[in-house]
């Protein structure tokens, strides 16, 4: 079958990474001749400049000084005009080459195994990093940057006929949406969150496009399967799938929900490379992602949010887990999906207390993190409330790129950094869990926490109350409760003491310095505790 034909407008830059023997440079230069554009090698690019090879400019001036001219090279094809560019294997290396080239163009990754990989250098001797043990120098390689190399747009089976692998490149560029993800970066798993009005439909190029294309369990909300189950099969044609239906509502996030779904999953004989995916809200998330932890030792995994709150918050960092009757998520892991499509266009159906539960996440990262976030958030309260899509779509995206800022900088919470996202959980988790986790949904929950801290804060001189009145006014504005019914003070002193991020018998609390800012504490002082307590149970303090 030939190759779909692409328009140059719709490609733009093209760049090709990958390990010594992916063969980016033969690629490089068929993809070029195809698409009508210029092609950069940028190896050959340094090699013209310089007046001496690369091998030569390892040997007499090491290799941070080639690093230094290739990082020039890349981001000087990152400024040109549309082009198909060879980078070299570790232009990667690199934070400000990745993000430039994901910026600006398409990044397509050659994926080899290491045994075709050596075949194909046998012999050779201007690959200064693969001197010796061409084999083991690839494997060690291999290691430090696969992780490098999964944050590009596609990976591309490159163990096979350059013509094959560019009819491949090309039928992906054809198919895959103009859409510029969010990349989450961790030490264990780099993974794209696509963001936008229409996401959906586009599942099965994206799918495609990041390697999933295996048999897939989707484990569903009953509710979400039956207003979204047929646009989602038809988007996914061609896709083995298995459907998995839970009940909705937090309820069913429990370790016999759990084990009910690994005997239906295990009686359809899973295997590791197949994958798991949720579609529904935080609930499904999460349980879906704790099975996907947990059954064959692991299980790669999609989340396709399709509430607010999770699109936003739970489908983002890695915990996954199942309530307790002691406490929410309670028992849990850390589990990265490889892949989230985050579709604006389907919270549309969601009722009003659902989208402004969702928008209250929204406004407690903005709060802890970005002032500029928040007085875009104030401008636009009604349009929020409506889901426009513009404003959703930069709302969405905004957070994700700051939750992921967090998680990249401590993935497994240990370093306290991540603590900071807790921001009105201490309160509004004891809210849920005084209240059955029946009366307040999470987001409502956070939105009262909130307001106690805010309040803590204020106390402690850390929060100005001017700061604090606009947080107050932008939740009510947004429909959130500020204060919570049918909790006594000592039923959340007791739900409390279940934080998971008490320490040494002390609670943690995470308090705003300000629009933007934040900071964690362990003394705050009993006596102001129980007034942010009686403040949101509307009694009085004793």
């Amino acid at each position: 079958m030939n190759a779909p034909e692409v328009a140059i407008a719709d490609v733009g830059r093209i760049f090709l990474v990958g390990l010594s023997g992916s063969g980016k440079s033969t690629l490089g230069v068929l993809l070029a001749e195809r698409l009508g554009l210029p092609f950069i090698d940028t190896d050959a690019a340094i090699e013209r400049t310089e007046g001496a090879s690369v091998a030569n400019i390892f040997a007499t001036r090491g290799e941070a000084a080639f690093r230094a001219l290739e990082r020039d090279a890349v981001l000087a094809s990152c400024r040109g005009t549309s082009s198909v560019v060879a980078t070299g294997g570790g232009a990667v290396l690199s934070d400000e080459v990745r993000d430039a080239m994901l910026h600006t163009g398409r990044v397509i990754w050659l994926d080899a195994p290491v045994e075709v990989l050596a075949g194909r250098l046998a012999g050779m001797t201007d690959r200064p990093l693969l001197a010796d043990d061409v084999y083991s120098r690839l494997v060690a390689l291999a290691e430090q940057r696969a992780s490098l190399y999964a944050a590009a747009h596609l990976r591309v089976d490159a163990a096979v006929h350059p013509e094959i692998v560019m009819s491949t490149i090309l039928r992906a560029l054809d198919r895959l949406p103009d859409l510029n993800p969010v990349w989450v970066q961790t030490p264990s798993q780099t993974y794209p969150v696509y963001v936008g009005s229409g996401v959906l439909a586009c599942a099965g190029a994206l799918l495609g496009a990041h390697g999933l294309d295996a048999p897939l369990r989707i484990i569903a909300d009953e509710r979400v399967a039956e207003l979204h189950g047929a646009a989602v099969r038809e988007a996914l044609a061609g896709f083995e799938t298995s459907w998995y239906l839970v009940p909705a509502g937090e309820e069913h996030k429990s370790v016999a929900q759990a084990v009910e779904l690994y005997g239906r999953l295990l009686a359809d004989r899973p295997e590791r490379r197949d994958v798991i995916v949720a579609l529904g809200g935080g609930v499904i998330g999460d349980l879906a992602g704790f099975i996907a932890a947990t059954l064959l030792r692991g299980m790669r995994f999609i989340q396709i949010p399709t509430t607010l709150l999770s699109q936003v918050d739970s489908s983002v960092g890695g915990k996954v887990g199942v309530d307790h009757p002691s406490g929410k998520n309670l028992i849990g892991a850390f589990h990265h999906p490889n892949l989230v499509l985050a579709d604006v266009a389907v919270l549309r159906t969601l009722p009003p207390r659902e989208v402004a539960a969702g928008w209250a996440e929204v406004v407690k990262i903005a709060v802890i993190q970005d002032r500029v976030l928040f007085d875009d958030l104030e401008a636009h309260v009604d349009e929020m409330r409506v889901l426009e899509p513009d404003i959703t779509t930069r709302a969405i995206r905004r957070d994700v790129e700051l939750k992921a800022r967090i998680v990249d900088q401590d993935e497994h919470d240990l370093l306290g950094l991540r603590a900071i996202l807790n921001y009105g959980h201490t309160l509004g988790h004891a809210i849920e869990a005084a209240t059955g986790y029946a009366a307040y949904r999470h987001g409502e929950g956070v939105a009262i926490g909130m307001a106690g801290a805010a309040h803590i804060a204020e106390a402690m001189e850390l929060h100005p109350a001017a700061d604090a009145q606009r947080q107050r006014a932008v939740l009510e504005r947004l429909g959130l409760p500020q204060h919570v019914e049918g909790a006594t003070r000592e039923m959340l002193r007791a739900a409390m003491g279940l934080d998971k991020k008490r320490e040494g018998g002390r609670q943690l609390w995470v308090l705003p310095t300000g629009i933007g800012s934040v900071c964690t504490s362990k003394d705050v002082p009993e006596q102001i505790v129980d007034e942010a307590i009686a403040l949101i149970t509307r009694s009085s303090h004793p």
